[in-house]
């Protein structure tokens, strides 16, 4: 089922302009949510463990009581037992940056069913697990990020701020050494949860869509406002451990190999659409000195750069500066600073934000690999979420079709 696009557009006409600093009103992302966004997937084939074929990505979905409802085992309301929780998934995906492909996000939606204390876990490649699995499609592309939102029976979103979640990722399977022909690297992340506002809607009720400034279509609406979502931010902060490709120089240990990633995401999504690039500005600092020196030169040194992309990337951080190794800043590991995010204009492409000075939206990971060179350093990985500044960015998720 689709959602009534006239029952939408006669919610709210236009999207609200950005929420001042004041009233902002931030998503509480270790709490549930009734929108869930998971940072990344891998839609590949299934590898093998230690004997068993499993999934490049596990992703993990479960549904609990919203705060403030009776759980009272036999007690009337929405958390009785067996209550369902529909959910409609969106797996988004970079966009190509050719005039060709016309700088489009491509997105393919789908819906699951679960029940309150329930748990559902299925794949990026659309492969079941098991018979418990629901069915899904496979991602259309081999990586990006899924989001997620509760819906009524009428596929309209809800404020039911009851979804958990996380995520399991596999690395490919190695081709050389003791554990040739099986993966060894395996990894998890908590999903990031946004909350929907209190306002005239009670829990379960719908919520409150914008409207599309340039298509008037529906939007999820993200900015703190009574009966919409809260607000995520454009900032975040992460420790890094720097790239060695190769043995020898540098700080010791010099023969321990590894690469490290930033996977980086914007909510600002025109899906199945034309989109501005997002420029990401990023300042990078190397360890401290062991015994902390104001003065010395050569510790908290910065490399300023950036990166940019369509809705999402994976990129390595030698591949945004060559400096970035731990020969170039003299020490293993340091951290980042990403952002603020803005979408920049490009080559007339019909695009909006709704915060000032075109600010979006940004969700980061950070991922390491380890190993040799062999196996493309994926003997071993592991990933986290990245901290932000609690500055909130008001935006809209524009799905397609809604």
């Amino acid at each position: 089922m689709r959602f009534n696009l006239k029952w939408a557009l006669a919610l709210l006409p236009v999207l609200a302009l950005a929420t001042p600093a004041s009233a902002q009103v931030l998503a509480h992302t270790n709490e549930p949510g009734s929108v869930i966004i998971f940072p990344k997937f891998v839609n590949a084939p299934a590898v093998s463990v230690d004997g068993a074929v499993l999934p490049r990505t596990e992703i993990e979905i479960g549904a609990v009581c919203p705060a403030g409802f009776n759980t009272t085992p036999g007690a009337p309301g929405l958390c009785t037992e067996h209550t369902t929780v529909k959910v409609r998934f969106h797996w988004v995906c970079p966009g190509d940056q050719t005039v060709v492909s016309k700088f489009v996000c491509q997105e393919t939606d789908f819906d699951v069913t679960l029940t309150i204390n329930g748990k559902l876990a299925f794949t990026a490649d659309g492969t079941p697990l098991n018979s418990n699995s629901p069915v899904v499609p496979s991602a259309p592309c081999p990586a990006g990020y899924l989001i997620g939102w509760v819906i009524n029976q009428s596929d309209q979103p809800i404020r039911f701020d009851s979804l958990i979640g996380d995520a399991v990722l596999r690395g490919p399977q190695n081709v050389a050494g003791p554990s040739a022909n099986l993966s060894t690297a395996v990894e998890g992340y908590k999903a990031i949860t946004i909350q929907a506002v209190a306002g005239p809607e009670n829990i379960g009720q719908p919520t409150v869509l914008g409207g599309d400034p340039l298509l008037g279509t529906p939007t999820l609406v993200f900015d703190g406002l009574p009966g919409h979502y809260t607000q995520i931010t454009g900032n975040l902060y992460g420790d890094v451990k720097y790239d060695r490709t190769t043995i020898g120089g540098g700080p010791s240990p010099v023969n321990a190999l590894s690469e490290t990633f930033l996977v980086l995401l914007t909510l600002d999504v025109r899906s199945n659409q034309p989109n501005w690039p997002t420029f990401v500005p990023l300042q990078f600092y190397n360890e401290s000195l062991n015994t902390v020196s104001g003065t010395n030169p050569n510790f908290e040194r910065l490399v300023s750069t950036f990166t940019e992309f369509l809705c999402w990337e994976q990129v390595q951080l030698s591949n945004i500066d060559p400096n970035l190794t731990q020969v170039g800043m003299q020490t293993r590991k340091g951290l980042v600073h990403a952002g603020p995010a803005r979408k920049i204009p490009f080559i007339g492409i019909s695009d909006f934000t709704l915060a000032p000075n075109n600010a979006v939206t940004l969700i980061g990971l950070v991922q390491t690999i380890e190993g040799t060179a062999a196996n493309n350093f994926l003997e071993r990985s592991y990933i986290y979420n990245m901290f932000d500044d609690s500055i909130g960015v008001p935006t809209f998720y524009l799905p397609f079709p809604f």
